[in-house]
């Protein structure tokens, strides 16, 4: 990466065809696993939190549908108040440090501090006196861990738009984040299957003498997630240029410059609402199959507690696997064509889950669905993030905030559907979380489908000549000239607002 100079103020340019000097590969690494604690809760928050509170702690189904949303409602607000102190805190030693790495360093003490009382039982045995306290106990908690959580997820995905302007490079981080996502996933399924078999409790359906198991899955996390930590935030050198070049640039601009480079500007953007759609209906799909895959295997199929680590481990499996080629499929077919190609698969799960009943589906044909969507949520989550760090572009002073925009928006919606399923759930109905699982897979697919195929970019990559000026400095210091370049391949031509490297 190589800096210029235009009437004093720095500019970042790179070197085509050259890996950004941020992106060395140990650095490369620490990136991905910067989110693995992040990934190891997500993993139980989404896939047991309603199976620890339910049938766990025996909460009613409405308790535990709002000890849910309280997070989910914390995590938005969270996450959107982080995003715009991310973007302009200014201070001293956050800056030396690193904005980004500092609100991840504060989301994670959060985090290690609150996550052990919020899947264990109550230390207070008084406070299981009453249900009402119970649930009030566990909010408590978990409001903590959900603040330390949107630290987390917010610092470090914004981060991805402030280590490099390539927007290849940007896909290979989110598609490495995503790998390690799925890691951490499968962590928690193999970790949680190995202690139900060890414990003898693989044979038969949740209930409260697997207190314990939930006790050692979140201690195997904890040390899982320090070790990540650590070599995240001794790999990772954040690019400080970023903070100073952007500061420099809002010294110096216009009104009418300052005035399209503001947070508010964006709202002005249909593509923002565009953008925001399909990183809501994908994180839906996404977190809500993590949320009611379990209650759907225990419910409707009947399987026994070993089937709910096992098949989600499957699912994750599967998503590995697809992850190793999300970067080439967006390269190759463009971000319209790989999301689609998600959808697909999306629907097609949905109508076999809704077709397939029996022992034959329920003990063989059930692990081919699950891989199916396992795919396609890979496919799906790693495109809309791709897609929200093309609408970013390089004005990455507000990448934390428009990161934060888009969780707000997917926390709500998960929040709430959490909440709705929950409190209309009929005792009498029992394919009642099937029937969870088809909507889930269907509406948020084609609604997100309508607005990929409505975005102004996205389409398949061209190649694109763009005129770049160069200043030579010589006898006569004003002298310039034009070079052409051509935009790398896999890249294509973005609205204005994109960064075009």
């Amino acid at each position: 990466m190589a800096t210029r100079t235009d009437n004093s103020v720095p500019i970042v340019t790179c070197d085509e065809g050259k890996m950004s000097d941020s992106l060395k590969w140990f650095a490369f690494v620490s990136y991905g696993v910067g989110h693995v604690l992040n990934d190891l809760v997500a993993s139980m928050w989404f896939t047991y939190a309603l199976v620890f509170y339910h049938y766990v702690m025996q909460l009613s189904s409405i308790n535990a549908g709002a000890v849910v949303l309280v997070g989910q409602l914390t995590d938005a607000v969270a996450t959107a108040a982080i995003g715009v102190l991310s973007d302009n805190a200014n201070i001293y030693c956050t800056d030396r440090y690193g904005r980004r790495k500092t609100w991840h360093l504060f989301g994670s003490v959060l985090v290690f501090i609150s996550l052990p009382f919020a899947f264990s039982p109550p230390i207070l045995p008084q406070v299981e006196s009453s249900e009402l306290n119970t649930a009030l106990y566990y909010c408590f908690f978990i409001v903590f861990f959900q603040i330390g959580w949107a630290s987390i997820e917010n610092s470090h995905m914004a981060l991805a738009s402030d280590l490099t302007p390539i927007r290849d490079e940007r896909t290979a981080l989110l598609s490495i984040r995503y790998s390690f996502t799925v890691f951490a996933n499968i962590l928690v399924y193999v970790v949680t299957y190995i202690v139900l078999r060890s414990n003898n409790a693989s044979k038969t359906q949740f209930g409260p003498s697997e207190r314990k198991e939930f006790q050692i899955v979140i201690l195997v996390i904890m040390i899982v997630g320090a070790m990540t930590t650590i070599i995240f935030h001794i790999g990772v050198r954040e690019p400080l240029i970023n903070n100073r070049v952007n500061r420099q640039l809002l010294m110096t601009e216009t009104e009418a410059e300052r005035a399209a480079n503001s947070v508010w500007s964006m709202f002005k953007s249909f593509t923002l609402y565009q953008t925001a759609v399909v990183y809501m209906c994908s994180r839906i799909t996404v977190n809500m199959t993590l949320v009611f895959l379990p209650m759907y295997l225990q419910d409707f199929l009947k399987l026994e507690a070993e089937k709910l680590a096992l098949l989600p481990l499957i699912m994750f499996v599967s998503s590995f696997c697809m992850s190793l080629l999300n970067k080439p499929m967006n390269m190759k077919l463009g971000r319209k064509y790989t999301y689609s190609f998600g959808v697909m698969l999306s629907l097609g799960s949905a109508f076999w889950c809704y077709i397939g009943e029996g022992d034959t589906f329920s003990k063989y044909q059930i692990y081919a669905v699950t891989i199916i969507i396992g795919i396609a949520c890979s496919v799906v989550l790693v495109t809309s993030q791709a897609l929200t760090t093309d609408f970013i572009g390089d004005r990455t002073h507000r990448g934390a905030f428009t990161f934060g925009l888009m969780s707000f928006t997917d926390k709500v919606c998960n929040g709430a559907v959490v909440m709705a399923v929950q409190s209309l759930h009929c005792n009498s109905c029992p394919s009642y979380y099937r029937d969870v699982m088809v909507y889930n897979w269907t509406i948020p697919s084609c609604l997100a489908f309508i607005a990929v195929i409505s975005l102004p970019y996205g389409g398949r990559p061209r190649l694109v000549v763009q005129e770049v000026p160069e200043t030579h400095s010589g006898g006569n210091q004003h002298a310039e000239q034009s070079k052409k370049h051509s935009i790398e391949k896999g890249q294509e031509a973005l609205p204005s607002n994109v960064v075009k490297s």
